[in-house]
């Protein structure tokens, strides 16, 4: 494991068994506290040349400028990364899980995303992409 980057917010670093860059929320953050890590997030991915990314435990609300930020800026520059898995851990029926589904099915067909209820499946089915 690579610890690339740690706050009180989240923490980011490089899963070498399923070959992907990985964000754990620790809290609820929005605006910069939100955005910097997920750009922290594409900055290793390039690093590690991804294709896969595990975001765990994402905020349970999103605001809408940070919805529309994630579809406009951040998803764009994910996509332009080179990464083509996403794996998302979120309760179910949370309101990220919506904004984040409904952001990627309104914007592309590119990456390949599926969101999970526990990290166990999360990381099963990220394993089984070739990285």
């Amino acid at each position: 494991m690579m610890h690339f980057y740690f706050s009180n917010k989240a923490h980011i670093f490089w899963d070498d068994v399923i070959e992907a860059a990985v964000i754990r929320w620790n809290s609820l953050a929005q605006e910069d506290e939100f955005r910097l890590p997920l750009n922290k997030l594409i900055e290793l991915a390039v690093i590690k040349k991804a294709r896969k990314v595990l975001i765990d435990k994402s905020p349970s609300t999103v605001l809408a400028e940070d919805a529309n930020w994630l579809s406009s800026e951040w998803l764009p520059n994910l996509l332009n990364a080179g990464v083509q898995y996403t794996a998302t851990v979120n309760p179910e029926g949370s309101i990220n899980h919506v904004d984040m589904r409904q952001s990627i099915e309104n914007n592309t067909i590119e990456i390949n995303y599926h969101d999970f209820e526990d990290i166990h499946n999360a990381v099963g089915w990220l394993s089984e992409m070739s990285a």
